[in-house]
C-alpha cells in the first residue's frame, strides 16, 4: 500500500527499481544481525565492575552483585568506577547505598558506537539476624530504541553466620527484550568460607542462564593481610582469571582489577575509588580528640569512649538540667569512671543549679562563662494548698486515702501538712541533703560543713564563685580549645559527639546473631491507652498499652535474654499499673528481669518494679510511696453560686455516685474506702510477692504512703543495689549468663518521631481531613486536656505526692 501511493504521487520505474534494492539490501543486513545475535553473546548492557561473590557482596556494589547484601545494614557509602582497559574503554558508573537501599547510574557504550546509560534501583530486608533478601530493577536510557526497552527485575537472597556465607540471585526474572530478543533468566549460587577470621574468605560461584546448558564457575579468595591492604583473585573455569587490589584509609578507598582472557592477555581494567561514613581502618594518625559533649549525652558516650585510646578527654557544657538527684547522681558516677582510665574532664558551664553542680564538682577543671552564675542553694520541696480557693468556688474534695503518709490528696483536702506528710518530707530532704553535699565534698577536696556553708551564702556570680574557688577559672567560649590542649598537656582537637559516633571502624566481621538485652523505657504519668508527649507542655505519659507490648515482644523475641526496666514515674491509674505489673510477671517466668530507677519510681511507678529480679536505683532517687487514694469532686457549691442548679433523678441507691453534683455521703464514703483498702492490700500483698525478703507484714510497715531515697529504700529492702543504668545492665548480663559475650541493647518502645506526630494528632482529632475547626482544636487543645479527660474515667490513682527541686 505505502509503495503505491508513492508511484501514485509520480515515482517513476527506475525508481521503484532502486527502491526495491535497497529494500532486498535492508532485509539482508537485518537477517545478518539477527544471524549475528542469534549465535553470539547478548549485547553489551552493563560496565565493566570489580569481580565479587553473590555471598559476600554487602557494599554499594551489592546494588549489581547481590541486592540482599543491602539489608545487613553498613554505612553510606560510594563506589565511582572507570573502565580503563578494555575494546570499549571510557566506561565510568556510580554506586550509592545506604542502610537497605542503593542506587546505581553507568555510563557506557556498546557495539556500533551505542551509548547508553543504566540506572539501578535496589533495596535489601532482612529475616531476623542470618537471611536477607534484596530486589533490583534496572533500566536503559539510549538513543537506541532497542536499548531503552530494556528493563530488568532480579530478586536475591543471603544467609549468614560468622564465617559462613550463602547468597543466590535470579536476574533478569522478567526475560527483558534487547534488539526484540529475550533475555534467558540467569541464576547465581555462591559460597563463601572464613578460616576463622575476617582476613581471609574462600568462595565459589555458580551461574547458569536459560538456554544454556553450561554452568560458569569461578573460585575466588581474598587476602587482608591489614585493614588497609585487599587483595582479590579469581579464577575462571574457562581458564580466565582476574586480580584486584585495593587500598583503603579511613573512610577512603581505591582500588583496581584486571581481567585476562585465557591465553593470560589483559582484556579489561577498572579504577575505583570509594568513600563510606563508617571507616574501614582508621585514619591516618593525628592529634588525639577531645570529645564536645552536652549533658544528655554523657551516659552512653562515656561508656564508649573510655576504651578508645584515640580520646584524651571530654568537654561538658553545662547549659542547666531539669533532672532529680538519681540523674544528676548517675551522671556524676560515669564520669568518676571515666576518669578512672585517666583521661581528663573539663566542665564549662553557661547555667548550673544545684543539681548541675553535683555533676561538674566531678569534673578535673571547672570552667565558667564571666557573665553567669552559680545557683548552689540547696534544694527545696514546694507544695500548693488548694482548699481555700476550692472553699471560695464552692468546690468541694472527697477524696479518702490508705496510709498515714499517701498525702496527694492533702492539696485538695488540707490547708497545709500534715503531721506525717511534714515528717516524711524533712527525713527525705536530709538524706538528699547529706547525700549531695558529701559528694560535692568528696569530689572538691572539701568537708561537707563547709559545702553546706557555701550552700548558705549562694547564689553566686561568676567572680564570686572564683574568688571562693567554686570554679576554677572564667573564660570565653573561643578559648575552650587552647584550654583543654593545656590541660591535656598535648595538641587536641574538639570533636562533637555525632563526629565522633560516626568514625568509628567498620567490622569487618559477618554480622553474628547478638544476645541482646531489652532496655524498657517506662517514663510519665501512667493511663492507659498509648503512650504520647504534649508537644505543648512537654508532659510525658505512660501509656499501659504501649509498655504491655513492648514487654510482650521482649518475651516472645527468642534472641533477648534479659530485659531491664527503666523506670522514671511518680504513677498514675491503678489499672494501667496493674496492667503493666501482669505482663511483667508473665515474663519473670522465662527472662530475668532488673529494674533501674532514675529520678522516681514511687507509687504507681514501685508497683511495677515489685515483680523484678533486681531492683536497682541511685541513693538520689525518690521511690516508695506504698499506698492509694480515690474519690471525686463536688462542684455543686460552684454550680450555685454560677446561678446553676440541676436536678437529678436517680433509679438506684447509688446511681449518682459519679455525679460531680453530689457530695459523698457516709455510705458511700464507706464504699470509696473499702475498694481502696482492697487496692492497699493488693498493692502490699504484690510487692512482698516480689520482694522475697520481706513478709507482707513488713511491707506494711515500710509502706502506707512513706516516700523513701533511693538509699534509705536499700536499708529497708524495697531496693537491692545502689547505682544507675549501667550497673543495672550489668547485673541482666550476669542473670542472663552473658558475662563475657558481646551483646545488643534494644530500646523500647520503638516510636519514630513521624509516629509520635501521627498519634498526637490522632488524640485530638480522629478525622482525616483537616478543617478549620481542626486546627483550632490542635492549637486550642492540647494533650493535656485529653490527660484531664482520661483522669476523669477513673477515681482510684497510684500516686506521687510532691517532688523535689534541686536548686
Amino acid at each position: 500500500m505505502w509503495y503505491c501511493k508513492k508511484r501514485n504521487f509520480g515515482h517513476t520505474k527506475a525508481d521503484n527499481s532502486f527502491s526495491m534494492q535497497k529494500k532486498l539490501i535492508s532485509i539482508l543486513l537485518i537477517y545478518s544481525l539477527f544471524s549475528i545475535l542469534a549465535n553470539a553473546e547478548p549485547p553489551k548492557t552493563r560496565t565493566h565492575l570489580p569481580s565479587s561473590s553473590v555471598a559476600t557482596s554487602d557494599d554499594a556494589l551489592a546494588t549489581f552483585f547481590n541486592p540482599a547484601g543491602l539489608g545487613t545494614g553498613r554505612a553510606v557509602n560510594l563506589y565511582y568506577l572507570r573502565t580503563y582497559r578494555s575494546d570499549l574503554p571510557g566506561d565510568d558508573a556510580l554506586f550509592i547505598s545506604a542502610p537497605s537501599s542503593g542506587f546505581s547510574v553507568e555510563f557506557a557504550n556498546a557495539l556500533n558506537d551505542i551509548n547508553f546509560t543504566r540506572y539501578s534501583l535496589s533495596a535489601g530486608h532482612h529475616f531476623g539476624n542470618m537471611l536477607y533478601w534484596g530486589t533490583s530493577y534496572s533500566w536503559v536510557n539510549s538513543d537506541n530504541r532497542f536499548y531503552d526497552r530494556y528493563k530488568s527485575l532480579s530478586f536475591g537472597l543471603m544467609y549468614r553466620r560468622r564465617f559462613f556465607s550463602i547468597g543466590a540471585i535470579g536476574r533478569d526474572l522478567n526475560r527483558p527484550k534487547l534488539y526484540n530478543q529475550k533475555l534467558g533468566r540467569t541464576y547465581d549460587l555462591g559460597i563463601a568460607l572464613r578460616p576463622g577470621t575476617w582476613r581471609t574468605t574462600f568462595s565459589i560461584d555458580m551461574q547458569k542462564t536459560e538456554g544454556v546448558s553450561q554452568i560458569d564457575l569461578n573460585y575466588a579468595v581474598e587476602i587482608r593481610p591489614i585493614r588497609e591492604l585487599m587483595f582479590r583473585g579469581t579464577y575462571n573455569n574457562d581458564n580466565s582469571f582476574d586480580i584486584r587490589f585495593g587500598i583503603n584509609v579511613g573512610n577512603l578507598g581505591i582500588g583496581t582489577a584486571n581481567y585476562f582472557d585465557e591465553n593470560r592477555k589483559a582484556s579489561a581494567g577498572v579504577g575505583y575509588f570509594k568513600f563510606s561514613t563508617a571507616s574501614l581502618t582508621k585514619p591516618i594518625p593525628r592529634q588525639r580528640i577531645f570529645l564536645d559533649l552536652e549533658m544528655p549525652q554523657l551516659n552512653t558516650i562515656l561508656r564508649i569512649a573510655k576504651w578508645d585510646e584515640d580520646v584524651a578527654g571530654v568537654l561538658i557544657r553545662m547549659n542547666g538540667s531539669k533532672y532529680g538527684v538519681g540523674q544528676f547522681q548517675e551522671i556524676r558516677d560515669a564520669i568518676l569512671d571515666f576518669r578512672e582510665s585517666g583521661r581528663v574532664v573539663i566542665c564549662y558551664i553557661t547555667d548550673c543549679s544545684t543539681g548541675d553542680y553535683i555533676v561538674a564538682s566531678a569534673c578535673d577543671a571547672i570552667l565558667m562563662h564571666p557573665s553567669t552564675e552559680v545557683r548552689l542553694i540547696g534544694l527545696r520541696s514546694e507544695r500548693s494548698f488548694y482548699k481555700g480557693a476550692l472553699d471560695k468556688l464552692g468546690i468541694r474534695a472527697h477524696i479518702e486515702h490508705i496510709g498515714e503518709y499517701k498525702s496527694a490528696s492533702e492539696s485538695f483536702t488540707r490547708s497545709d501538712m500534715s503531721d506525717p506528710h511534714r515528717e516524711n518530707q524533712n527525713a527525705i530532704l536530709d538524706d538528699l541533703y547529706d547525700q549531695l553535699t558529701t559528694d560535692i565534698a568528696t569530689a572538691r577536696g572539701w568537708t561537707p560543713e563547709y559545702v553546706k556553708q557555701l550552700i548558705d551564702q549562694g547564689p553566686f556570680t561568676a567572680n564570686q564563685a572564683l574568688k571562693l574557688k567554686i570554679v576554677d577559672e572564667l573564660i570565653y567560649m573561643d578559648s575552650l580549645e587552647h584550654r583543654a590542649n593545656k590541660l591535656a598537656e598535648s595538641k587536641i582537637t574538639l570533636v562533637k559527639v555525632n563526629d565522633y559516633l560516626n568514625s568509628g571502624l567498620y567490622p569487618h566481621n559477618w554480622a553474628v546473631p547478638k544476645p541482646k538485652i531489652a532496655v524498657i523505657e517506662a517514663e510519665g504519668m501512667m493511663l492507659t491507652g498509648e503512650s504520647f508527649t504534649d508537644p505543648f507542655t512537654g508532659t510525658k505519659v505512660m501509656g499501659a498499652e504501649t509498655i504491655a507490648r513492648a514487654i510482650r515482644h521482649t518475651r516472645q523475641n527468642e534472641s533477648i535474654k534479659a530485659v531491664v526496666l527503666r523506670i522514671d514515674s511518680g504513677g498514675g491509674l491503678v489499672i494501667a499499673a496493674d496492667i503493666i505489673w501482669n505482663e511483667l510477671i508473665l515474663l519473670t517466668v522465662t527472662k530475668p528481669l532488673i529494674v533501674s530507677m532514675a529520678d522516681v519510681a514511687a507509687s504507681g511507678g514501685y508497683y511495677i518494679a515489685a515483680p523484678a529480679d533486681v531492683i536497682v536505683a541511685e541513693p538520689g532517687t525518690i521511690t516508695g510511696s506504698i499506698g492509694v487514694i480515690g474519690g471525686k469532686y463536688s462542684f455543686k457549691g460552684l454550680y450555685e453560686k454560677l446561678g446553676i442548679k440541676k436536678e437529678i433523678i436517680t433509679r438506684g441507691a447509688h446511681a449518682d455516685f459519679y455525679s460531680n453534683y453530689s457530695d459523698y455521703p457516709p455510705e458511700e464514703q464507706e464504699i470509696v474506702q473499702k475498694q481502696i483498702n482492697e487496692i492497699y492490700e493488693d498493692f502490699t500483698s504484690k510487692v512482698a510477692r516480689g520482694r522475697a525478703q520481706l513478709t507482707k507484714k513488713e511491707v506494711d510497715k515500710v509502706a502506707r504512703g512513706r516516700v523513701w531515697t533511693g538509699r534509705q529504700a536499700k536499708e529497708n529492702g524495697l531496693v537491692d543495689e545502689l547505682g544507675g543504668l549501667s550497673k543495672a545492665l550489668s547485673i541482666a548480663r550476669e542473670h542472663a549468663g552473658l558475662d563475657n559475650k558481646v551483646v545488643e541493647i534494644v530500646r523500647l518502645p520503638k516510636r519514630p518521631w513521624i509516629t509520635q506526630l501521627l498519634g498526637n494528632i490522632q488524640l485530638i482529632s480522629e478525622k482525616r481531613v483537616f478543617q478549620m475547626s481542626d486546627i483550632y482544636q490542635f492549637f486550642g487543645e492540647t494533650l493535656s486536656l485529653k490527660l484531664i479527660n482520661i483522669i476523669k474515667k477513673h477515681r482510684i490513682f497510684l500516686l506521687m505526692p510532691y517532688e523535689i527541686n534541686v536548686g
